[in-house]
């Protein structure tokens, strides 16, 4: 049996498997903690190791009952996971370098750490050690002709050391020692960024064929091009990860604090295979629509579906997941038993799907973590009670941490690979070290160390090294690492997603010693060994006109709305997409912004003063006590706008309660001065309008004068100009189309209509006289006989004439003068198209939402382009655009 070991040979080395192919079936290549498992076994020692979240749950125990009248006290108090798990680190690096509890160093700091050691009954690692090398000074484990050989002497710790010691007694222990000096057969190939570099490798150029190694310390994304390309991946683990599986814990956690983060629990709701199943993806899109959890929320829970493959009902234990934010907590008491609930629930859903036949390997590594996170959770909090909302946050934040998973397994004929120097543990005739930049220099483990404190504990003959001696040991290292290279190619970069990256200390010790030769040395922006091919390509032009199907011409709704009516007038191509083969483009599921979310609760807020007063809503409103407006108020926040409530949002808040409530006082107002009576909030209806057929939608508020007539307002959140524009030109389309609409379902004579505008506080109407907070807009000559209706009504007909035809006529930043829309001159006037935001004379194009937070306050305009194809619009690829 030979044993080579290093404590860089965790995970991942290099074996020259020609040269040991006699002794491969009795050669072990480990680290540290698989030479404590083969040392153990052999001995015949049984160990249960720990999880990290096991060994901080009983760290954190101790520390509990120790802390007081510590050092630690304090921050303790602030934080307790987090200084738990910092002081468990501190302590395991000290005991790994022979430090015990009873070493004899006089200050607060080791005195203290001691004092909570020496209470932890679970056993550290280092205390393993020690028990082996015990059981070695009268136990035989090895046989004489059994050989260690030992990489990598000085970065040993002195427990692994002693129990190495001792194994030499019994069989031989042998420490190499690199002979030779770096080579100097080594080419330097760089590039501007990582992916030129990832290009030129994965093209396999001359220079790299019979590479025997290579060392690449980012996989992930080495693999993710080599995809790209058509190469086989290598092995490749994601470090300090943090997949969307692990947020189930952080998020559905926070969901306990108030008032509710609705950003966390759309976050939450939209992470794959949510625990919830299928109903998440219904109630996400809720969210995102209505901004907050109300009816529309209970509706999905109610009509869905819970049952499983076998039948059985899971509602309950579904719901189970989301059930915390029905319940009304308190910031400062939160039910402890309620927070346990929880955490035992994801645990136990974590352990059955593990035990699924379906879930891959890698899923079930997380699955695996998300568990221990919770069950330590269950464990750190107290027994019942109460816990606010700051401590429950900071366990939440001290548990969690991101994780390393494997990513993809190295398949058929990929290259070996590394991801250090040091995990060479034979010599190696050529090596490529992918990535040869920045600092790649592990983390000085004894930091929290002073220099009184290292002098005392080397006096106590404690070795540990400091700061500059660990960091020179570890140069030292790469260096005789490099020993056993013959040949070495250094790929370098200058540029990392547009971060410069520093120079490897190794690039810049060769460049001293080769001074006078290195642009001999060095090869920049190499070309990859690629095969050109050429072809015709169908070049994208974008296009006036389009074709359908025949199976597609006759395609029609049941039901038009407005914006689905003006959408086929101005952007024929969208209404066929969107409306008829219902091919919506993909979007983040993200929460309104700013103007939707106030517009939406302002809406609810006046439909509930209607439904709770009716036609004396104006009177009633009036007479309400400031505390009843603001308990109704915040109601409708909840349930339209609840990111309102949330502490990063309370100037906002204010301002948006402030206009809120003074705008419908102007409102109530306006309905007096008037004369005006309400008779319908958010009227919804169902008719038939010549030459369209079915239309629906939703009327704001319709209102009834002292004739009995009827009167439409429309509600905007918004300080547009364009609203007074539209009256002026006679261009309304939605209030005459709901005009029309109101006066089909009721049956009586609409009068007049009106835009108010919330932040102005301002009736816009071409019916009502000026007065205070009413704009009286006088329409202009040339258009006042105008009548939008039948120009809709027109412009409906020629469109799906179209659409029947199988022909559609987009023209987007084409001149509207030579359009078919225009030059055609039967069934005319027609509603007219939209210009381009300042390109006069040429059609608009659709509306692209971005992808912002909601709150943001910057609204950006598409500038003017000397080239149509860089304007921005929807589906552009289809419309032969460059974006």
């Amino acid at each position: 049996m030979r044993i080579v070991y290093s404590p860089y040979y965790s995970g991942s080395y290099y074996v020259d498997l020609k040269k040991r192919k006699e002794s491969l079936l009795g050669l072990k290549v480990c680290g540290s903690r698989e030479l404590l498992s083969e040392l153990e076994l052999r001995a015949g020692i049984v160990s249960q190791e720990l999880s990290e979240p096991e060994q901080l749950i009983a760290f954190h125990e101790v520390l509990s009952e120790n802390v007081t009248g510590t050092i630690f006290e304090q921050s303790f108090r602030s934080d307790e996971v987090g200084v738990s798990r910092q002081l468990m680190a501190w302590s395991n690096s000290l005991l790994m370098e022979g430090w015990t509890p009873e070493s004899a160093v006089e200050t607060d700091k080791l005195r203290d750490l001691a004092k909570i050691v020496k209470g932890v009954k679970v056993k550290p690692i280092s205390t393993r050690w020690h028990e082996l090398t015990s059981h070695l000074k009268s136990h035989r484990i090895l046989m004489e002709d059994d050989y260690i050989e030992v990489h990598d002497k000085e970065h040993i710790p002195a427990v692994i050391r002693r129990a190495l010691d001792e194994l030499a007694k019994q069989t031989t222990v042998s420490y190499t020692v690199s002979q030779g000096n770096i080579p100097d057969d080594f080419k330097v190939y760089q590039f501007k960024t990582r992916t030129e570099a990832y290009q030129w490798y994965l093209s396999k150029p001359e220079v790299l064929q019979n590479t025997d190694v290579t060392i690449s310390s980012d996989n992930c994304i080495l693999n993710d091009m080599a995809i790209a390309m058509g190469q086989p991946v290598v092995n490749s683990t994601a470090t300090n990860s943090n997949p969307q599986l692990l947020q189930l814990f952080k998020l559905g956690m926070s969901l306990f604090a108030r008032p509710l983060n609705v950003y966390n629990l759309l976050s939450y709701l939209q992470i794959p295979g949510n625990p919830l199943g299928g109903v998440s993806y219904q109630l996400a899109r809720v969210l995102a629509n209505e901004g907050g959890i109300n009816e529309e929320w209970q509706k999905v829970i109610d009509e869905y579906d819970f049952t499983d493959d076998e039948g059985k009902d899971k509602r309950s234990d579904k719901l189970a997941f989301i059930e915390m934010i029905n319940k009304d907590y308190d910031a400062e008491k939160i039910l402890v038993d309620d927070v346990k609930g929880y955490a035992g629930k994801l645990a136990h859903w974590c352990d059955q799907s593990l035990r699924s036949d379906k879930v891959d390997d890698e899923r079930k590594e997380q699955l695996v973590v998300l568990a221990s996170f919770c069950r330590s959770l269950h464990e750190i909090l107290p027994a019942d009670g109460y816990i606010t909302s700051e401590v429950l946050k900071a366990h939440i934040d001290g548990i969690y941490r991101p994780q390393s998973f494997t990513h993809m397994k190295a398949r058929q004929y990929s290259p070996d690979t590394i991801t250090s120097i040091a995990q060479l543990a034979d010599d190696a005739e050529k090596v490529c070290w992918l990535g040869c930049v920045g600092a790649t220099l592990p983390a000085y483990p004894f930091d929290f160390l002073n220099t009184t404190e290292l002098d005392m504990l080397h006096a106590q003959d404690i070795m540990i090294p400091s700061k500059p001696a660990f960091y020179t040991r570890y140069h030292q290292l790469e260096m005789d690492a490099l020993k056993h290279v013959s040949q070495l190619i250094l790929v370098t970069w200058d540029f990392d997603n547009n971060a410069r990256q520093e120079e490897h200390s190794l690039i810049t010790e060769l460049k001293h010693t080769h001074k006078d030769d290195w642009e001999n040395c060095v090869t920049k922006d190499a070309v990859p060994n690629l095969i050109e091919k050429s072809d015709n390509i169908h070049k994208l032009e974008m296009q006036t006109y389009y074709n359908l199907s025949s199976d597609l011409a006759n395609l029609k709704r049941d039901k038009e709305s407005y914006s689905s009516i003006d959408t086929l007038i101005q952007h024929p191509f969208d209404y066929t997409m969107t409306h008829l083969l219902k091919l919506n483009e993909p979007q983040v599921g993200q929460l309104p912004d700013l103007d939707t979310t106030e517009g939406l609760v302002a809406h609810l807020f006046v439909q509930k003063l209607f439904e709770l007063y009716g036609e004396k809503m104006a009177e009633e409103y009036q007479k309400l006590a400031s505390d009843a407006i603001q308990k109704l108020v915040y109601e409708v926040i909840q349930q339209k706008g609840a990111v309102l409530l949330l502490p990063e949002y309370k100037l906002e808040r204010q301002q948006f309660e402030s206009i809120l409530k003074e705008s419908v006082t102007v409102l109530t107002n306006i309905i007096q001065n008037l004369h005006l009576k309400p008779v319908g909030s958010e009227v919804e209806f169902n008719v038939n309008l010549e030459s369209i057929g079915a239309f629906n939608g939703s009327i704001d508020m319709v209102l009834k004068n002292d004739n009995d007539d009827l009167v439409i307002f429309d509600f905007k959140w918004s300080e547009a100009k364009h609203y007074k524009t539209d009256l002026e030109e006679r261009k309304a389309m939605q209030l005459e189309l709901y005009a029309e609409a109101a006066q089909k379902h009721y049956g009586s004579k609409i009068v007049g209509v009106a835009y108010y505008l919330f932040p102005l506080k301002t009736l816009f109407t071409t019916y009502f006289p000026e007065s205070s907070h009413i704009r009286h807009i006088k329409v202009k000559t040339e258009v006042e006989n105008r009548n939008i209706l039948k120009e809709v009504q027109n412009a409906y007909k020629f469109r799906r004439n179209e659409l029947n035809r199988g022909h559609i006529e987009d023209g987007e930043v084409t001149e509207i003068a030579n359009l078919e829309y225009t030059t055609d001159t039967a069934d005319t006037p027609r509603y007219p198209l939209n210009e381009a935001y300042k390109l006069d004379g040429l059609k608009s194009c659709p509306y692209v939402k971005k992808d912002k937070p909601a709150f943001s306050k910057k609204t950006s305009f598409e500038k003017s382009k000397s080239n149509p194809k860089e304007i921005k619009t929807t589906h552009p690829i289809l419309k032969g655009r460059l974006v």
